[in-house]
Formats: C-alpha cells, structure tokens, sequence
C-alpha cells in the first residue's frame, strides 16, 4: 500500500497531543448531556468509551486525506465484439468500378462494426497493412480514402495478402519467439512444417485464436506470390473463418481465362475450407448476406489493451471514520438518556 498525500500524517501530531491534554474534568467543549447525572454500571462502561471512540474517528479521517493506493495492478480493458482484417485487393485488375465498389462495400461495413476491432491490410504485388486493428472508424475511413488501384504494383498477390493479414492479427503475440519471414516459409510448402505447427499450438495455448476472421475484397484472379492455399491451410489449422467478397475484374489481368476461372474456383474451395464463405459484390442480395453472416457470428471478450493501476483505499477509512464518528455521537447525546 501507498500513500498519494503522506504529509497529511504530520496531524498526528496535533492529534497525539489533543489526546494527552484531554482531561475530562478541564475540556471545554460543545454543550452536551455528558455530565448531567452519574452513570453506572454498564451504561458507564459504555459512557467511558466516548473519548476513545471519538480520537478513531479523527484517526481515520486523517488516513483518508492521507490518500492510501494498493500497489500497482494488472486491468485489463476489454469489450465484446471480433477482431476483423479486412483485406483490399488494389491491383490493376481492380481498376475503375471494382475498386470503387470495394471502397463503397468496406465503408457500409466499417459503419455497422461498433463493437468489432478493425483493421485494413492492402494488396497488389506485394501486401502491406495500412490500419492495424482499431476502433477508431474516423482513422479506418481515412485509411481507407486513401486506397486506390495499382497502389502496392499492378499484378496480384492474394497469398501475400491473406498472409499479411494473418500476421496483423497476431502481432502482438508473436513477440521474439516467432518471426514474420520464418512463419511465410513455414506455410510457403505443400504442408504446414513444424514451424507453423508450433505457431499454432502456441496460440492455442494463449486462447488468442476467439472471434478472428479474415475478409478479403478480390476479383479473385491471383499471378503472383505464395498460392493462397497455403495461408488459408494455416487460418484453417487455427480454426479461423475466412471470406471473400468478389468483385469484378476489369478486362485486364494478365492471365489466361481459363486459368483465370480455375483460380477463382481453387480460391473459392480453400476460403470454404475454413468455414468461411464466397459472395458475389454485384449481386446486391448476396452482399447483405455476407452482412448478416458476420453479424451472426458469436462475440466474444477481446482484450482491448492492459494497463497498470493503483486501486484507491481511501474510502475504507472515510466509513471506519463515520462509524466511529457516528458512534460517539451516540454515546454522548443518546446513550445516557437511556433510563
């Protein structure tokens, strides 16, 4: 325990001395019924703990200015809602109106999430976080204007982007032990190695794997960077949701139509895989299903931020001050009038 105001403990000295120089007999105080007939027995015995009663009053009215503080604890602060990436397809393959129907898409969503943590990750040729999880919807708007087309190169990394997003999740619980590059080429396989492995048994052991999900806003025609097979293998060992949201692609993405098709459909069966889903941005049905499926999602408690805090004490000492106080009121003006 701490004291904020230790020098309010000087008036114990004032105090010690009042409780010397108090002789009942040569006290020159307030009008009262004290002395107005003898006591005894039992009701004298009670009378006797006036002066006693009344300096603990005092005494704990002093350790309340004295400000007492518990030491320094752990608080956390937390809500309930789901930690949400939302991942931004910016390749030139969005140029024109997918682009602006994605941005339109996000920021409808953005404004229904009061409760969830959000961030905005980004993708071209290569991924980058732009906004990391947040509650702040005027920072994640802002993010979000300025988003545009051809903004991280014009080819497109889908697995790049899901990867990015995976490790903004994560960041915080990563620490030294796990390193973002280690854990790319960990996924960057047939096969989850047992560098991905441990990562996930590790968060597991941390229960910091509730409530998360990835949502990704693509045309779905990836020609470049890791399959996204791989990191969606690793939300899918992690027990996390993914979901696309398609859009149109322009007519220019520098890829073969059919394996352009064969792309979206391999994109398609791994977001399933994750018990996520598929959607369609142009169909206007579609799209408010996607915002009924992740309302329906459960909430669960996310820990917002910990922080250290000195619990206040004084208010144990201002009600031993009262009761004490009250007490000798008692005694004095009430007890001796009990016939």
């Amino acid at each position: 325990m701490t004291l904020a105001n230790p020098w309010f403990l000087f008036l114990i000295i004032p105090f010690g001395l009042l409780c010397f120089f108090w002789k009942e007999k040569k006290y020159i105080g307030y009008s009262s019924l004290y002395h107005v007939k003898d006591l005894y027995g039992f009701r004298k015995i009670v009378a006797g703990f006036f002066k006693p009663v009344f300096f603990c009053a005092v005494f704990f009215l002093i350790l309340a200015l004295t400000y007492p503080q518990s030491a320094y604890h752990k608080e956390k602060i937390s809500l309930k809602g789901r930690e949400i990436l939302l991942c931004i397809d910016t390749s030139f393959s969005t140029t024109g109106t997918a682009i602006e129907t994605i941005k339109e898409i996000v920021a409808a969503f953005i404004k229904k999430r009061s409760n969830d943590i959000i961030g905005l990750s980004i993708f071209g040729t290569d991924a980058a976080l732009i906004a990391m999880p947040t509650m702040e919807t005027e920072l994640l708007e802002k993010s979000l204007e300025r988003v545009h087309s051809s903004q991280m190169g014009y080819q497109t990394s889908i697995g790049e982007g899901i990867f990015t997003s995976i490790t903004a999740l994560f960041e915080k619980e990563m620490g030294i032990r796990f390193t973002f590059t280690e854990l790319r080429n960990s996924i960057n396989k047939q096969y989850l190695d047992d560098y991905a492995v441990s990562f996930v048994k590790e968060m597991k052991k941390r229960d910091v794997l509730k409530n998360k999900l990835i949502i990704l806003f693509t045309d779905g025609i990836y020609n470049i960077g890791i399959s996204p097979d791989r990191p969606l293998r690793l939300l899918q060992r992690m027990g996390i949701k993914a979901y696309i949201v398609a859009v149109k692609a322009s007519d220019v993405y520098g890829i073969d139509p059919d394996i352009a098709a064969q792309h979206i459909q391999e994109l398609q069966e791994a977001i399933e895989s994750t018990g996520g889903k598929y959607y369609h941005a142009d169909n206007f049905e579609e799209v408010a299903k996607f915002y009924d499926e992740i309302d329906r999602i459960e909430k669960d408690e996310i820990v917002v931020e910990n922080v250290f805090k000195k619990k206040d004490l004084y208010i144990f000492p201002v009600i031993a001050s009262l009761f004490f106080l009250l007490t000798s009121v008692f005694i004095e003006n009430f007890w001796i009038k009990i016939p």
